[in-house]
C-alpha cells in the first residue's frame, strides 16, 4: 500500500486527528488529504496522461522548494497518482541544483506552493479516489564525499521496509515524530513517510534549530549524531525528551552515546546505518556503542576483499548486501559508486563483522602516509573522545615525502587546544594515525541531511580557508 492510499485511510477512520505540523501551521488527516488531492489534481491535469519525454516511462516532477511541509505534500500529491518525483531544494547552491536538474530531467518543474483550493485544480479530492499505478522516487544522495546523485527506487524500496522499521522502533500510531531535517535528504522523507504511514503525527522544522525542536511536543525523534549533541548541550532545551531517538546519518560516538544515555535515561536510542543507494544494511537498539548492529531484517551482508570474495569473521573488507529495499540506479544511468552484481550492491563503504555479526565501520576512503594504510573513520571514532570536541572530519593531504599525512579538522566546544589534542593522540592513537596538521572551526559545513560535507572541509583547507589550530 503506498503512503498516500494509507493515509487517505487512516483519515477515513479518524479524519480529524492531527498529521503534520510547522510552525503555526497544523493539518488533521483529513486536511492533510485533502490538499494532497488538490495538489494531485494539479499534477494529474497536467502530467497524468503522459510518458517522460526523457525516460518514455513514468512522467517526473521536480520539486523544488524549501518549505519542507510544502515538498511533502507535493510528494504525497504525486505518490497519490503515481508518478516519479524529486525533492530539490532552492537554497542548495546554483551550480548544484542544475546539476540535480540535469540528472532528475523532470518534464514539470514545481516552485510554488500547493494549491489548497479545487478552484485552482482540474480534479477535486473525490475525484482522486481511485487506484493509481504505483510510482518510482528520486532521491539524492546525501552529497557528504562530493556533489549530490540522483537515484532512482521504487516506492516499495522503501514501503517494503515500513513493517520492520516499526518494530525495531516501535513508532506507532498516536505518536509524534520530529523530522528536523529538509525532505530533500532520504533519512528524513523515509521518516515522514513511514510516521504518517502508521498513523503518527510528523512534525517538521523550517530548519535545524534546537530551541524550535524544544517546542513540540514529541515522543519520537529522528536525528544525526550533531542533531542529537545539540539537544544535549543547548542550556534552553530542556523539553525533549522523547521516548525513542532514531540515530543515523553518522555514526553514534561512544562517548555521545553515554552523554544521552545519562541526559536522557528512560529513551530509547536506536541507530541504523544504510545508504542512500542500499537503504537499510544494520540496526542496533542498545548494543555496543561505536558499532552499528547487525543486519536489518530482511537485508544479508557479506564484507569482501578487493577481488569480490567473501573475507573471515572479524576481516575488513567493503561490504556487500542484497534486499528489496535497494535503489534502482541513478536517475541518469550514469556510473558512479553505486555497484550491483547479481543481486548484490554496494557503494565502497568498508567494515568488518565480528563472530556475532555485529558491524563496524570502517569508512570508505582510506589514506597511506609512509606505507602504512590508515581509516579516516576509525581516527575520526578516537577523536570524537578528546575533550572539547564536538564533531571531526580526517582527511588525506598530499605531501612530497610521506605521500599523504593525516589531518583532523575538528568542530571545537570549549576545552579544545591544539597541545590537548596532541596529547590525546598519543595516549588513544598508533604512531601513523596521529594527525599531523590539525585544523579548528566553530562549525563544520554540513550538507542538508546534517552530515559533514567532506568534500566542502578539503575545498577550504586545500584553498586555504582554514586556519591551522595554534
Amino acid at each position: 500500500m503506498s503512503v498516500s492510499t494509507a493515509l487517505v485511510a487512516l483519515a477515513a477512520a479518524a479524519p480529524e486527528a492531527g498529521a503534520l505540523r510547522l510552525g503555526d501551521r497544523r493539518w488533521s488527516r483529513a486536511e492533510l488529504v485533502a490538499d494532497v488531492s488538490f495538489a494531485a489534481g494539479w499534477l494529474s491535469a497536467r502530467l497524468g496522461t503522459t510518458t517522460s519525454t526523457a525516460t518514455g516511462g513514468q512522467p517526473r516532477v521536480a520539486v523544488c522548494l524549501a518549505d519542507p511541509a510544502d515538498q511533502l505534500i507535493w510528494a504525497l500529491a504525486a505518490d497519490r497518482i503515481g508518478i516519479t518525483a524529486a525533492l530539490l531544494d532552492v537554497r542548495w547552491p546554483l551550480g548544484q541544483l542544475a546539476q540535480a536538474l540535469d540528472q532528475v530531467a523532470p518534464d514539470l518543474l514545481v516552485d510554488h506552493r500547493p494549491p489548497r483550493d479545487a478552484r485552482e485544480t482540474a480534479a477535486t479530492g473525490t475525484e482522486l479516489a481511485g487506484d493509481y499505478p504505483e510510482g518510482d522516487w528520486i532521491s539524492l544522495t546525501s552529497g557528504t564525499s562530493g556533489a549530490p546523485r540522483a537515484l532512482l527506487r521504487s516506492r516499495a524500496s522503501w514501503t517494503a521496509s515500513f513493517p520492520a522499521f516499526s518494530r525495531l522502533t516501535g513508532v506507532r500510531a498516536g505518536d509524534t515524530v520530529l523530522v528536523p531535517g529538509t525532505l530533500c535528504s532520504s533519512m528524513f522523507a523515509f521518516a515522514a513517510f513511514h510516521a504518517l504511514s502508521v498513523g503518527a503525527s510528523v512534525r517538521l522544522l523550517p530548519r535545524w534549530r534546537p530551541i524550535l525542536a524544544d517546542a513540540a511536543a514529541i515522543t519520537v525523534a529522528h536525528l544525526v549524531p550533531t542533531m542529537l549533541a545539540d539537544l544535549l548541550e543547548d542550556p534552553r532545551v530542556c523539553g525533549v525528551r522523547p521516548r525513542v531517538a532514531i540515530l543515523a546519518g553518522a555514526t553514534l560516538a561512544a562517548e555521545l552515546h553515554a552523554r544521552a544515555c545519562t541526559g536522557w535515561p528512560e529513551t530509547l536510542l536506536v541507530e541504523y546505518y544504510g545508504s542512500s543507494e542500499q537503504s537499510f544494511v544494520t540496526a542496533r537498539a542498545g548494543g555496543a556503542p561505536g558499532t552499528v548492529g547487525r543486519p536489518f531484517p530482511g537485508t544479508q551482508m557479506q564484507i569482501r576483499d578487493e577481488a569480490g570474495h567473501p573475507v573471515r569473521p572479524g576481516a575488513p573488507g567493503v561490504i556487500w548486501t542484497r534486499s528489496r529495499y535497494a535503489a534502482k540506479g541513478y536517475a541518469d544511468g550514469a556510473p558512479g559508486p553505486f555497484q550491483q552484481v547479481a543481486g548484490w550492491v554496494s557503494v565502497g563503504d568498508r567494515g568488518r563483522v565480528d563472530s556475532s555479526g555485529v558491524l563496524t565501520l570502517l569508512g570508505r576512503d582510506q589514506i597511506t602516509t609512509g606505507g602504512t594504510t590508515v581509516d579516516p573513520a576509525a581516527i575520526e571514532a578516537v577523536l570524537r573522545g578528546a575533550e572539547g570536541v564536538r564533531e571531526v572530519v580526517v582527511l588525506g593531504m598530499a605531501h612530497s615525502r610521506l605521500g599523504e599525512v593525516v589531518a583532523a579538522v575538528v568542530e571545537c566546544r570549549s576545552g579544545c587546544s591544539l597541545s590537548s589534542l596532541r596529547r590525546y593522540a598519543r595516549e588513544h592513537l598508533a604512531s601513523g594515525h596521529r594527525p599531523r596538521r590539525w585544523y579548528a572551526v566553530e562549525q563544520l559545513p554540513r550538507t542538508g541531511g546534517g552530515k559533514p560535507a567532506r568534500a566542502d572541509v578539503r575545498a577550504a583547507v586545500e584553498e586555504g580557508r582554514m586556519l591551522p589550530l595554534s
